[in-house]
C-alpha cells in the first residue's frame, strides 16, 4: 500500500495476512491484550493492532512489530514509564521465538513510542474503528496525523 491509497480501512483489513488469535503466544496475550488482567498501557485488540499496521504501512517483521507496538504504547495516555520498562524486559527476555525483541528491536520500539506521542489523535488503541472503516486509509492517516 502506498501513501496515496484510496482503499478503505475495511478493504485493506480484508486482505491483510496477520497472525490469527490462536497463533499468539499466551505471554504476548497476557501483556498486550486489553482483556488480560496484566495488560500494560497501550494494550490493544488484535483487530485494532492490525489496523495500526495498515495505518502505519508496516508489515509483520519483528522490526515492524516493534515499531507498531511502540506507536501504540506511546500514543496511549495511560502508558507509564513503568509500562515501558516492564514491556521491554518481557519482550526482550521472556517472549518466545520471533516475538522476542533484540536490542535493535527495542531501539525501533523507542522510535515508535516517539511517533505515537506526537500523533494528532491520542489513545488509538481504544479507538472504535468500526465507525470509520469505510474511510480511505490515506484520509485516516491525515486525520490521525500519521502522514507527517
Amino acid at each position: 500500500m502506498n501513501r496515496t491509497s484510496t482503499v478503505s480501512l475495511a478493504t485493506a483489513y480484508a486482505v491483510l495476512e496477520g497472525d490469527k488469535p490462536s497463533e499468539i503466544p499466551w505471554i504476548v496475550w497476557l501483556f498486550e491484550n486489553p482483556d488480560s488482567p496484566l495488560a500494560l498501557g497501550g494494550s490493544i485488540s488484535l483487530r485494532n493492532h492490525d489496523y495500526m499496521h495498515i495505518l502505519l504501512e508496516r508489515g509483520f517483521s519483528p522490526e515492524d512489530e516493534a515499531f507498531v507496538l511502540g506507536v501504540t504504547m506511546g500514543n496511549d495516555s495511560r502508558t507509564t514509564w513503568f509500562d515501558y520498562l516492564i514491556f521491554k524486559c518481557v519482550a526482550h527476555f521472556l517472549y518466545p521465538g520471533v516475538y522476542r525483541f533484540t536490542a535493535e528491536h527495542l531501539s525501533i520500539f523507542d522510535t515508535g513510542v516517539a511517533l505515537g506521542k506526537s500523533l494528532a489523535v491520542r489513545d488509538l488503541n481504544r479507538y472504535d474503528f468500526t465507525r470509520i472503516e469505510m474511510i480511505s486509509v490515506r484520509t485516516l492517516q491525515t486525520i490521525f496525523g500519521i502522514d507527517g
